[in-house]
Protein backbone atom coordinates (compact mmCIF):
# COMPACT_ATOMS: atom_id res chain seq x y z
CA UNK A 1 0.00 0.00 0.00
CA UNK A 2 1.31 3.41 -0.92
CA UNK A 3 1.66 6.41 1.68
CA UNK A 4 -0.54 9.34 1.92
CA UNK A 5 0.81 12.63 2.78
CA UNK A 6 -0.97 13.02 5.62
CA UNK A 7 -2.52 10.91 8.44
CA UNK A 8 -4.76 13.11 9.79
CA UNK A 9 -8.07 12.08 10.90
CA UNK A 10 -10.12 14.51 9.55
CA UNK A 11 -8.80 13.89 5.77
CA UNK A 12 -9.09 10.06 5.66
CA UNK A 13 -12.42 10.82 7.58
CA UNK A 14 -14.03 12.81 4.41
CA UNK A 15 -11.81 10.16 2.45
CA UNK A 16 -13.92 7.40 4.02
CA UNK A 17 -17.36 9.83 3.60
CA UNK A 18 -16.52 10.31 -0.23
CA UNK A 19 -15.43 6.83 -1.13
CA UNK A 20 -18.50 5.13 0.62
CA UNK A 21 -20.66 7.88 -0.97
CA UNK A 22 -21.40 5.95 -3.88
CA UNK A 23 -24.42 4.78 -6.36
CA UNK A 24 -26.29 3.10 -2.85
CA UNK A 25 -26.20 6.13 -0.58
CA UNK A 26 -26.86 8.61 -3.35
CA UNK A 27 -29.87 6.55 -4.87
CA UNK A 28 -31.28 4.00 -2.84
CA UNK A 29 -32.95 5.85 -0.11
CA UNK A 30 -34.93 7.72 -3.05
CA UNK A 31 -36.62 3.94 -3.50
CA UNK A 32 -36.49 3.11 0.14
CA UNK A 33 -38.65 6.56 0.83
CA UNK A 34 -40.61 5.24 -1.94
CA UNK A 35 -41.51 2.33 -1.10
CA UNK A 36 -41.37 2.10 3.36
CA UNK A 37 -41.30 6.35 3.79
CA UNK A 38 -38.93 7.79 6.54
CA UNK A 39 -38.74 3.91 8.30
CA UNK A 40 -36.98 2.56 5.08
CA UNK A 41 -34.31 5.44 5.53
CA UNK A 42 -33.38 4.70 8.96
CA UNK A 43 -33.07 1.16 8.65
CA UNK A 44 -30.52 2.01 5.34
CA UNK A 45 -29.01 5.07 7.73
CA UNK A 46 -28.70 3.63 10.85
CA UNK A 47 -27.09 0.18 10.00
CA UNK A 48 -24.83 1.88 7.23
CA UNK A 49 -23.31 4.52 9.40
CA UNK A 50 -22.87 2.32 12.64
CA UNK A 51 -21.48 -0.50 10.38
CA UNK A 52 -18.83 1.09 8.57
CA UNK A 53 -17.68 3.37 11.44
CA UNK A 54 -17.58 0.37 13.27
CA UNK A 55 -14.80 -1.14 10.87
CA UNK A 56 -12.06 1.56 12.73
CA UNK A 57 -12.70 0.02 15.84
CA UNK A 58 -13.03 -3.77 15.10
CA UNK A 59 -9.46 -3.60 13.21
CA UNK A 60 -7.31 -2.21 15.99
CA UNK A 61 -4.25 -1.59 13.83
CA UNK A 62 -2.76 -1.44 10.54
CA UNK A 63 -1.65 -5.09 10.86
CA UNK A 64 -5.07 -6.25 11.25
CA UNK A 65 -6.09 -4.58 7.99
CA UNK A 66 -2.99 -5.81 6.41
CA UNK A 67 -3.45 -9.39 7.34
CA UNK A 68 -6.94 -9.02 6.51
CA UNK A 69 -6.33 -8.36 2.85
CA UNK A 70 -3.32 -10.66 2.17
CA UNK A 71 -5.54 -13.62 3.07
CA UNK A 72 -8.27 -12.53 1.39
CA UNK A 73 -7.37 -10.47 -1.96
CA UNK A 74 -9.65 -12.25 -4.15
CA UNK A 75 -12.67 -11.83 -2.18
CA UNK A 76 -11.61 -7.74 -1.66
CA UNK A 77 -10.72 -7.57 -5.46
CA UNK A 78 -14.27 -8.90 -6.11
CA UNK A 79 -15.91 -6.40 -4.20
CA UNK A 80 -14.10 -3.43 -5.84
CA UNK A 81 -14.67 -5.35 -9.52
CA UNK A 82 -18.89 -5.46 -8.50
CA UNK A 83 -18.08 -1.81 -7.13
CA UNK A 84 -17.02 -0.60 -10.75
CA UNK A 85 -19.28 -2.54 -12.76
CA UNK A 86 -22.27 -1.74 -10.65
CA UNK A 87 -21.21 2.25 -11.01
CA UNK A 88 -20.58 1.91 -14.72
CA UNK A 89 -24.37 0.62 -15.18
CA UNK A 90 -25.96 2.53 -12.82
CA UNK A 91 -24.42 6.17 -14.21
CA UNK A 92 -25.20 5.12 -18.01
CA UNK A 93 -29.08 3.99 -16.64
CA UNK A 94 -29.48 7.46 -14.69
CA UNK A 95 -28.25 9.28 -17.66
CA UNK A 96 -31.66 7.87 -19.41
CA UNK A 97 -34.01 10.18 -16.64
CA UNK A 98 -31.69 12.18 -14.96
CA UNK A 99 -31.90 15.26 -16.96
CA UNK A 100 -35.67 14.45 -16.42
CA UNK A 101 -34.93 15.34 -13.08
CA UNK A 102 -32.11 17.66 -12.88
CA UNK A 103 -33.95 20.71 -15.87
CA UNK A 104 -30.88 22.57 -16.34
CA UNK A 105 -30.65 25.00 -19.16
CA UNK A 106 -27.80 23.84 -21.56
CA UNK A 107 -25.53 27.11 -19.93
CA UNK A 108 -26.07 25.60 -16.45
CA UNK A 109 -25.02 22.13 -18.12
CA UNK A 110 -21.59 23.41 -19.65
CA UNK A 111 -20.69 24.77 -16.07
CA UNK A 112 -21.68 21.44 -14.76
CA UNK A 113 -19.11 19.99 -17.60
CA UNK A 114 -16.39 22.12 -16.75
CA UNK A 115 -16.81 21.34 -13.19
CA UNK A 116 -16.74 17.52 -13.59
CA UNK A 117 -13.55 17.67 -16.51
CA UNK A 118 -11.69 19.81 -13.98
CA UNK A 119 -12.20 17.56 -11.20
CA UNK A 120 -11.33 14.51 -13.38
CA UNK A 121 -8.07 16.43 -14.36
CA UNK A 122 -7.57 17.01 -10.54
CA UNK A 123 -8.90 13.68 -9.58
CA UNK A 124 -6.03 12.03 -11.72
CA UNK A 125 -3.42 14.57 -9.97
CA UNK A 126 -4.35 13.69 -6.50
CA UNK A 127 -4.08 10.20 -6.79
CA UNK A 128 -0.46 10.06 -8.30
CA UNK A 129 0.63 12.77 -5.84
CA UNK A 130 -1.27 10.63 -2.61
CA UNK A 131 -3.38 13.67 -1.66
CA UNK A 132 -6.76 12.26 -2.32
CA UNK A 133 -7.52 12.90 1.30
CA UNK A 134 -7.07 16.40 0.48
CA UNK A 135 -9.17 16.32 -2.40
CA UNK A 136 -12.21 14.51 -0.62
CA UNK A 137 -12.21 17.28 1.62
CA UNK A 138 -12.47 20.02 -0.93
CA UNK A 139 -15.69 17.32 -2.21
CA UNK A 140 -17.10 17.36 1.07
CA UNK A 141 -17.22 20.82 1.62
CA UNK A 142 -18.62 21.39 -2.20
CA UNK A 143 -21.62 18.39 -1.12
CA UNK A 144 -22.54 20.05 2.36
CA UNK A 145 -23.02 23.13 0.74
CA UNK A 146 -25.42 21.84 -1.72
CA UNK A 147 -27.47 20.29 1.43
CA UNK A 148 -27.45 23.64 3.05
CA UNK A 149 -28.81 25.10 -0.18
CA UNK A 150 -31.38 22.30 -0.06
CA UNK A 151 -32.70 23.72 3.02
CA UNK A 152 -32.15 27.88 1.73
CA UNK A 153 -35.00 27.09 -0.38
CA UNK A 154 -38.41 24.99 -1.02
CA UNK A 155 -38.00 23.62 -4.27
CA UNK A 156 -37.56 20.13 -3.34
CA UNK A 157 -39.85 20.57 -0.26
CA UNK A 158 -43.42 19.50 -2.95
CA UNK A 159 -41.60 16.59 -4.72
CA UNK A 160 -40.39 15.04 -1.62
CA UNK A 161 -43.72 15.67 -0.08
CA UNK A 162 -45.36 13.74 -2.72
CA UNK A 163 -42.64 11.05 -2.81
CA UNK A 164 -43.30 10.32 1.16
CA UNK A 165 -46.60 10.66 1.01
CA UNK A 166 -46.94 7.62 -1.50
CA UNK A 167 -45.65 5.64 0.45
CA UNK A 168 -47.73 2.48 1.96
CA UNK A 169 -47.72 1.95 5.83
CA UNK A 170 -46.54 -1.56 6.16
CA UNK A 171 -44.45 -3.82 8.58
CA UNK A 172 -41.78 -4.23 5.96
CA UNK A 173 -39.12 -2.00 7.89
CA UNK A 174 -39.46 -4.43 10.16
CA UNK A 175 -38.90 -7.51 8.01
CA UNK A 176 -36.13 -5.86 6.15
CA UNK A 177 -34.04 -4.95 9.03
CA UNK A 178 -32.44 -7.49 9.90
CA UNK A 179 -30.69 -7.84 6.66
CA UNK A 180 -29.89 -4.51 6.48
CA UNK A 181 -27.92 -4.70 9.96
CA UNK A 182 -26.38 -7.85 8.14
CA UNK A 183 -24.95 -6.15 4.36
CA UNK A 184 -24.03 -2.93 5.84
CA UNK A 185 -22.14 -4.58 9.34
CA UNK A 186 -20.37 -6.72 7.45
CA UNK A 187 -19.55 -5.46 3.55
CA UNK A 188 -17.08 -2.83 4.80
CA UNK A 189 -14.52 -5.27 5.32
CA UNK A 190 -14.31 -6.06 2.07
CA UNK A 191 -13.57 -2.59 1.20
CA UNK A 192 -10.03 -1.77 -0.54
CA UNK A 193 -10.05 1.67 -0.03
CA UNK A 194 -11.46 1.14 4.14
CA UNK A 195 -8.53 -0.53 4.45
CA UNK A 196 -6.39 2.20 2.91
CA UNK A 197 -7.47 4.59 5.11
CA UNK A 198 -7.48 2.07 8.17
CA UNK A 199 -3.51 1.37 7.34
CA UNK A 200 -2.70 5.30 6.95
CA UNK A 201 -4.64 5.82 10.32
CA UNK A 202 -2.44 3.44 11.72
CA UNK A 203 -2.57 4.18 15.27
CA UNK A 204 -5.64 2.47 17.25
CA UNK A 205 -6.46 6.18 18.24
CA UNK A 206 -6.38 7.62 14.99
CA UNK A 207 -8.35 4.58 13.52
CA UNK A 208 -11.16 5.16 15.63
CA UNK A 209 -11.54 8.73 14.92
CA UNK A 210 -10.77 8.70 12.29
CA UNK A 211 -13.49 6.27 10.74
CA UNK A 212 -16.11 7.72 13.44
CA UNK A 213 -15.55 11.49 12.12
CA UNK A 214 -16.00 9.56 8.24
CA UNK A 215 -19.03 7.62 9.02
CA UNK A 216 -20.66 9.85 12.13
CA UNK A 217 -19.59 13.22 11.61
CA UNK A 218 -19.36 13.54 7.37
CA UNK A 219 -21.01 10.12 5.35
CA UNK A 220 -24.31 11.02 7.13
CA UNK A 221 -24.95 14.09 6.20
CA UNK A 222 -23.94 13.13 2.20
CA UNK A 223 -27.24 10.51 2.72
CA UNK A 224 -28.92 12.83 4.33
CA UNK A 225 -28.59 14.84 0.96
CA UNK A 226 -29.70 12.19 -0.66
CA UNK A 227 -33.12 12.35 0.47
CA UNK A 228 -33.54 16.40 -0.07
CA UNK A 229 -33.59 15.02 -4.31
CA UNK A 230 -35.01 11.62 -4.23
CA UNK A 231 -38.81 12.90 -4.45
CA UNK A 232 -37.07 15.13 -7.79
CA UNK A 233 -35.35 11.79 -8.95
CA UNK A 234 -38.12 8.79 -8.10
CA UNK A 235 -40.10 10.81 -9.98
CA UNK A 236 -38.22 10.71 -13.20
CA UNK A 237 -37.62 7.36 -12.64
CA UNK A 238 -41.16 6.36 -12.04
CA UNK A 239 -42.68 8.96 -14.47
CA UNK A 240 -45.29 9.75 -11.69
CA UNK A 241 -45.75 12.64 -9.58
CA UNK A 242 -42.56 14.13 -10.89
CA UNK A 243 -42.42 17.48 -9.83
CA UNK A 244 -39.37 19.45 -11.03
CA UNK A 245 -36.86 21.77 -9.44
CA UNK A 246 -37.47 25.47 -10.39
CA UNK A 247 -33.85 26.78 -9.43
CA UNK A 248 -31.27 25.78 -12.13
CA UNK A 249 -28.44 26.80 -9.33
CA UNK A 250 -29.72 24.40 -6.75
CA UNK A 251 -30.31 21.70 -10.21
CA UNK A 252 -26.63 22.61 -10.96
CA UNK A 253 -25.17 22.08 -7.82
CA UNK A 254 -27.19 18.39 -6.84
CA UNK A 255 -25.78 17.27 -10.48
CA UNK A 256 -22.36 17.91 -9.81
CA UNK A 257 -22.68 16.53 -6.32
CA UNK A 258 -24.01 13.23 -7.85
CA UNK A 259 -21.12 13.16 -10.86
CA UNK A 260 -18.07 14.37 -8.08
CA UNK A 261 -18.64 12.09 -5.77
CA UNK A 262 -19.33 8.99 -8.68
CA UNK A 263 -16.03 9.78 -9.96
CA UNK A 264 -14.15 9.87 -6.95
CA UNK A 265 -15.70 6.56 -5.75
CA UNK A 266 -14.33 5.13 -8.95
CA UNK A 267 -11.18 6.99 -9.12
CA UNK A 268 -10.81 5.17 -5.56
CA UNK A 269 -11.23 1.84 -6.28
CA UNK A 270 -9.40 2.11 -9.40
CA UNK A 271 -6.42 2.96 -8.26
CA UNK A 272 -6.21 0.88 -4.72
CA UNK A 273 -7.40 -2.24 -6.60
CA UNK A 274 -4.33 -2.17 -8.87
CA UNK A 275 -2.08 -2.64 -5.36
CA UNK A 276 -3.62 -6.45 -4.89
CA UNK A 277 -1.34 -8.84 -6.33
CA UNK A 278 -4.10 -10.80 -8.25
CA UNK A 279 -4.83 -7.38 -10.23
CA UNK A 280 -2.62 -7.95 -13.03
CA UNK A 281 -3.55 -11.53 -13.91
CA UNK A 282 -7.19 -10.84 -13.97
CA UNK A 283 -7.53 -7.47 -15.49
CA UNK A 284 -9.56 -9.50 -18.76
CA UNK A 285 -11.91 -10.58 -16.17
CA UNK A 286 -12.36 -6.86 -15.25
CA UNK A 287 -12.64 -5.55 -17.96
CA UNK A 288 -15.23 -8.16 -19.55
CA UNK A 289 -17.06 -7.67 -16.38
CA UNK A 290 -17.26 -3.86 -17.07
CA UNK A 291 -17.71 -4.38 -20.53
CA UNK A 292 -20.84 -6.32 -19.67
CA UNK A 293 -21.94 -4.02 -16.83
CA UNK A 294 -21.78 -0.87 -19.34
CA UNK A 295 -23.72 -3.28 -21.85
CA UNK A 296 -26.38 -3.32 -19.34
CA UNK A 297 -26.55 -0.30 -18.13
CA UNK A 298 -26.49 1.67 -21.83
CA UNK A 299 -30.14 -0.29 -22.73
CA UNK A 300 -31.51 -0.84 -19.54
CA UNK A 301 -34.06 1.73 -19.96
CA UNK A 302 -35.45 -0.58 -23.02
CA UNK A 303 -36.12 -3.72 -20.55
CA UNK A 304 -39.28 -4.88 -19.59
CA UNK A 305 -40.53 -3.87 -15.95
CA UNK A 306 -41.94 -6.68 -13.54
CA UNK A 307 -43.21 -6.90 -10.24
CA UNK A 308 -43.80 -2.90 -10.64
CA UNK A 309 -40.25 -2.02 -11.37
CA UNK A 310 -38.60 -0.60 -14.15
CA UNK A 311 -36.05 -3.01 -16.20
CA UNK A 312 -33.30 -0.53 -14.86
CA UNK A 313 -34.69 -1.14 -11.21
CA UNK A 314 -34.11 -4.55 -11.42
CA UNK A 315 -30.84 -4.85 -12.38
CA UNK A 316 -30.16 -2.09 -10.02
CA UNK A 317 -31.24 -4.65 -6.95
CA UNK A 318 -29.67 -7.35 -8.89
CA UNK A 319 -26.74 -5.89 -7.96
CA UNK A 320 -27.48 -4.93 -4.60
CA UNK A 321 -27.82 -8.68 -3.76
CA UNK A 322 -24.14 -8.65 -4.07
CA UNK A 323 -24.19 -6.19 -0.66
CA UNK A 324 -26.96 -7.57 0.79
CA UNK A 325 -26.46 -11.21 0.30
CA UNK A 326 -22.87 -12.86 -1.14
CA UNK A 327 -20.23 -10.57 -0.05
CA UNK A 328 -21.55 -10.17 3.76
CA UNK A 329 -22.10 -14.00 4.17
CA UNK A 330 -18.25 -14.78 2.79
CA UNK A 331 -17.05 -12.07 5.73
CA UNK A 332 -19.39 -14.33 8.42
CA UNK A 333 -18.20 -17.97 6.67
CA UNK A 334 -14.74 -16.50 5.71
CA UNK A 335 -13.08 -13.99 8.23
CA UNK A 336 -15.52 -13.33 11.05
CA UNK A 337 -14.94 -17.45 12.10
CA UNK A 338 -11.99 -18.66 13.69
CA UNK A 339 -12.46 -21.45 11.96
CA UNK A 340 -13.60 -20.54 8.42
CA UNK A 341 -16.27 -22.82 6.94
CA UNK A 342 -15.80 -24.36 4.04
CA UNK A 343 -16.63 -22.40 0.42
CA UNK A 344 -18.79 -25.51 -0.90
CA UNK A 345 -21.10 -24.82 2.35
CA UNK A 346 -20.75 -20.89 1.98
CA UNK A 347 -22.31 -21.09 -1.75
CA UNK A 348 -25.00 -23.76 -0.72
CA UNK A 349 -26.09 -21.52 1.89
CA UNK A 350 -26.27 -18.59 -0.12
CA UNK A 351 -28.36 -20.64 -3.25
CA UNK A 352 -31.09 -21.65 -0.66
CA UNK A 353 -31.06 -18.05 0.84
CA UNK A 354 -31.19 -16.69 -2.91
CA UNK A 355 -35.31 -17.58 -3.53
CA UNK A 356 -35.98 -16.03 -0.21
CA UNK A 357 -34.15 -12.44 -0.87
CA UNK A 358 -35.32 -12.87 -4.22
CA UNK A 359 -38.91 -12.43 -2.87
CA UNK A 360 -38.08 -9.98 -0.39
CA UNK A 361 -36.28 -7.31 -2.38
CA UNK A 362 -37.97 -7.88 -5.97
CA UNK A 363 -41.56 -9.38 -5.05
CA UNK A 364 -41.51 -6.81 -2.51
CA UNK A 365 -42.97 -9.36 0.06
CA UNK A 366 -40.32 -8.30 3.04
CA UNK A 367 -41.55 -11.21 5.35
CA UNK A 368 -39.60 -13.68 3.17
CA UNK A 369 -36.26 -11.61 4.51
CA UNK A 370 -36.84 -13.29 7.64
CA UNK A 371 -36.37 -17.00 6.92
CA UNK A 372 -33.95 -16.12 4.47
CA UNK A 373 -31.57 -14.44 6.69
CA UNK A 374 -32.11 -17.49 9.27
CA UNK A 375 -30.92 -20.10 6.23
CA UNK A 376 -27.64 -17.86 6.40
CA UNK A 377 -26.97 -18.13 9.85
CA UNK A 378 -28.28 -21.64 10.34
CA UNK A 379 -24.85 -22.02 7.95
CA UNK A 380 -22.93 -20.86 10.49
CA UNK A 381 -23.39 -24.34 12.60
CA UNK A 382 -22.17 -25.82 9.60
CA UNK A 383 -19.29 -28.63 10.48
CA UNK A 384 -17.59 -28.50 7.19
CA UNK A 385 -14.58 -26.33 7.75
CA UNK A 386 -11.48 -25.76 6.51
CA UNK A 387 -8.72 -23.64 7.40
Amino acid sequence: MSTSSSRSPILWGAYLACSWTWCIGMFLPALLLRDLGWAGFLIFAVPNVIGAAAMGWILQSKRSSIELVTKHPIAVWCFSVVTLAFHLFWILWISSFIRTAFQIPNTHLAIVGGIVLAFIILSDWARRCNRMPQLAAALLAISLSVLIATYCTSDVKEANSALINSAPKSLAPLWMFPSMIFGFLLCPYLDITFHHARQQLDTKKSGRLGFTLGFVGFFAPMILLTTRYSGVLAGALDGTNFVPIASPWLATGLLTHILCQWIFTVRAHLDRIRTLPCAQAKQPLFIGIVVLAGFLGSFASKFPAYAGLTGGELIYRTFMSAYGLAFPAYILYRIAKKKPISLATLWVAIALATPMFWMGFMERQSVWLIPGMITILLGCFSTRKNA
